[in-house]
C-alpha cells in the first residue's frame, strides 16, 4: 500500500494556509507539483515497499544500565506484517525491532505476513534411487534456507531431497534460518496465530536437547486432555509442545477436550451366533468390561453386548461412544408423598394412577412415586430419566392397582419387581429320586447381576440358584455387577500401596473420579473398605 502524505504537509507553513484558498501562490503549486511527480516515480520501483508509519511515542521506552535500548510493549496478540516481510506480534513490536536494530521498518499491514514462494531448480542436483525410493545427493555446505513448512534446511538441496523422500512441494521462504514465530517456545516450530483461547504457549516448559539432537519437553503430569489440529487428544497443552518439539509438526490446539472423532461401526461379524432350542439366536461374547455407550442411550459391557442386544431383539442400536453414557435425569420432590408409619419410618403413599416414568435403572416405574418409594425403602437415589416407559426390555415395578390399602411399602413393590424380571419357566426342570429339583442350563455364558450383587453365569443359571437355595433373587441387570468386577481386578492386593507407577491406564470408581491405573484404583478400594466399585476402563 502506498502512503503519500497530504500536499499540504510538504509546503512551508504560511503557503500551507493559502493552499485551500483561490489564491494559491505559483510557488506552492510548484512544490506541490514536483512532491507528487517523485511520489510517482517512486512508484515504478516494484522493490520499494511503503507501509504505515506506527507511531512509537505511545511506548515507553529507554536505554538500560548496559546500554541496550528497551521499549515496553503490550503482550497483546494483534499480528501485524512488517515491511521486512516479518511477522510481529503486535505493532509495538515493530517498534522494538527497529529501535535494537537502528531499523526503519513500517507496517505492510494487520495480521500475518503471507509469505512468498520461492520454486528452487532442483534439477542441478543428482538424484539415485535405491530400493523404489529417490535419493538427492546434497552437497555439505552450510547456507541455511528457510521452507514453506516453516522449519530451516542446510541448504536448498535440503529441501529438494526433502521432497524427494517425502512426496512434498516444500517451497524456500527465504535465505537464512527460519525465524521464531508467535506462539512458540523452540525456533523451527510455527503455530499460527490463533484465538486467545487456543493459542498454546510453549515458551513455559523447560525443554532440553538429547545428544542426538532432539529436543524434549518436560511436561507436568496433568489430565485436563486438549484436541489438537492433528485429530489426536493430548493429556494436556505441553503434550502438544512435545510432539512438536520431538516430530517436527506444527500441531496447535483445536479445542479444549478430547476430539470429537467419529465412532466406526461395529464389526458384529467377528462375534459367532449360536441358535437355541425354539429357534432364537444368541451371541457369544467375551468377559470384557469395555464399557461403551449405544445410540439408545444405555450402557453395554463391550461392543459385543450390542451385537447381541441387536441380534435379541432386532434393533439397529450402534456405538455412540466409548465409556458408559452420561445419564440425563431430573431429580422428583419426593416429599409431597411422604407419610410416617407408628414406628417412624418414612413411607411413600402412592396414588393409583398410571403415568409411567423410566429410572436411571433402568427400570419403568408405574408414576413418580412409585419411583420415590423404591429409593425410599432401599436407600438409593434413583432419578428419573424420562416420562414413559424405558425404551430396553427391562421388568416394570408397578403398584398393584387392586390393592385396598393407598399406602405402599415397597418391600412389596420390590417383591413385585423381583419376580417379573425373571421367567424361569422358560428353563427344564428334573426331579430327582431325593425330591430334589435341578433346572438344565446350557453352558453358553451371557452373564446377569443378581440383586443379591452376585454375578450369575446366565439367567438359567440364577434361576437354578433360586430353586436349589429356596431363594427369590431377581435380576438387577444383564452382565457382569460392578462388585464381582472390582473384586476380581483387586484380587491378590491386601493393603494400600505406598508407591504406584505413574502410568496412565484410566480408571472410573462408583464415586465419579477418575484412578490413573489400577494400582491408585485399588488402593482406594481398599480405603473404602472394598464399597468402591470399578464402573469402567476408562475416563468418568
Amino acid at each position: 500500500m502506498l502512503y503519500i502524505p497530504a500536499v499540504t504537509s510538504a509546503l512551508p507553513l504560511p503557503l500551507r494556509e493559502q493552499a485551500g484558498c483561490v489564491g494559491t501562490s505559483r510557488s506552492a503549486m510548484r512544490t506541490a507539483k514536483q512532491f507528487v511527480q517523485v511520489a510517482l516515480a517512486l512508484c515504478c520501483f516494484a522493490d520499494i515497499t511503503f507501509g504505515i508509519e506506527v507511531d512509537c511515542s505511545l511506548y515507553a521506552s529507554g536505554i538500560g544500565k548496559d546500554g541496550t535500548s528497551w521499549v515496553a510493549c503490550p503482550r497483546n496478540l494483534k499480528p501485524v506484517c512488517g515491511t521486512d516481510g516479518s511477522t510481529y506480534s503486535n505493532e509495538c513490536g515493530i517498534c522494538l525491532y527497529n529501535r535494537e536494530h537502528s531499523a526503519n521498518v513500517e507496517k505492510e499491514y494487520d495480521g500475518e505476513c503471507r509469505p512468498k514462494h520461492i520454486t528452487i531448480d532442483c534439477t542441478r542436483y543428482r538424484q539415485v534411487v535405491r530400493d523404489g525410493n529417490v535419493m538427492v545427493a546434497c552437497p555439505r555446505i552450510l547456507k541455511p534456507v528457510c521452507g514453506s513448512d516453516s522449519f530451516t534446511y542446510d541448504n536448498e538441496c535440503g529441501i529438494c531431497a526433502y521432497n524427494a523422500e517425502h512426496h512434498t512441494n516444500v517451497s524456500k521462504l527465504h535465505d537464512g534460518e527460519c525465524k521464531l514465530e508467535i506462539g512458540s517456545g523452540w525456533p523451527g516450530i510455527r503455530i499460527h496465530a490463533l484465538p486467545s483461547c487456543l493459542q498454546v504457549d510453549c515458551t513455559k516448559y523447560p525443554s532440553t536437547v538429547s545428544k542426538d539432537g532432539r529436543t524434549l519437553v518436560a511436561c507436568p503430569r496433568i489430565l485436563s486432555p486438549v484436541c489438537g489440529t492433528d485429530g489426536f487428544t493430548y493429556d494436556n497443552e505441553c503434550g502438544i509442545c512435545a510432539h512438536n518439539a520431538e516430530q517436527r509438526t506444527h500441531v496447535s490446539k483445536k479445542h479444549n477436550g478430547k476430539c470429537r472423532q467419529e465412532i466406526p461401526d461395529i464389526d458384529c461379524d467377528q462375534y459367532p451366533t449360536r441358535r437355541i432350542n425354539g429357534g432364537k439366536l444368541l451371541v457369544r461374547c467375551p468377559r470384557i468390561l469395555l464399557p461403551v455407550c449405544g445410540t439408545d442411550g444405555f450402557t453395554y459391557d463391550n461392543e459385543c453386548g450390542i451385537c447381541a442386544h441387536n441380534v435379541q431383539h432386532g434393533t439397529e442400536v450402534k456405538k455412540s461412544h466409548d465409556g458408559r453414557c452420561k445419564e440425563h435425569s431430573t431429580p422428583l420432590d419426593c416429599t409431597q408423598y411422604l407419610g410416617n408409619s407408628r414406628n417412624g419410618e418414612a413411607v411413600a403413599a402412592c396414588p393409583f394412577i398410571l403415568q409411567e416414568v423410566c429410572g436411571t435403572d433402568g427400570v419403568t416405574y408405574s408414576n413418580d412415586c412409585a419411583l420415590c418409594a423404591h429409593n425410599i425403602e432401599l436407600g438409593t437415589s434413583v432419578a428419573k430419566k424420562h416420562d414413559g416407559r424405558c425404551t430396553e426390555e427391562v421388568p416394570e415395578v408397578n403398584i398393584n392397582p387392586g390393592s385396598r390399602d393407598a399406602v405402599h411399602f415397597l418391600h412389596a413393590v420390590r417383591e413385585r419387581k423381583r419376580r417379573g424380571q425373571l421367567d424361569c419357566s422358560k428353563y427344564r426342570t428334573s426331579t430327582l429320586k431325593d425330591g430334589r429339583q435341578l433346572m438344565a442350563c446350557t453352558m453358553i455364558y451371557d452373564p446377569v447381576c443378581a440383586t443379591n450383587g452376585v454375578t450369575y453365569a446366565s439367567e438359567c443359571t440364577l434361576c437354578a440358584h433360586n430353586l436349589e437355595h429356596r431363594t427369590n433373587l431377581g435380576k438387577r441387570k444383564n452382565g457382569r455387577c460392578e462388585e464381582d468386577i472390582t473384586k476380581e481386578h483387586c484380587q491378590g492386593i491386601q493393603q494400600v500401596s505406598p508407591i504406584c507407577t505413574m502410568e496412565y491406564i484410566p480408571h472410573c470408581g462408583s464415586d465419579g473420579k477418575t484412578y490413573s491405573n489400577r494400582c491408585v484404583f485399588c488402593n482406594a478400594y481398599l480405603e473404602s473398605n472394598r464399597t468402591l466399585n470399578l464402573v469402567s476402563m476408562t475416563e468418568c
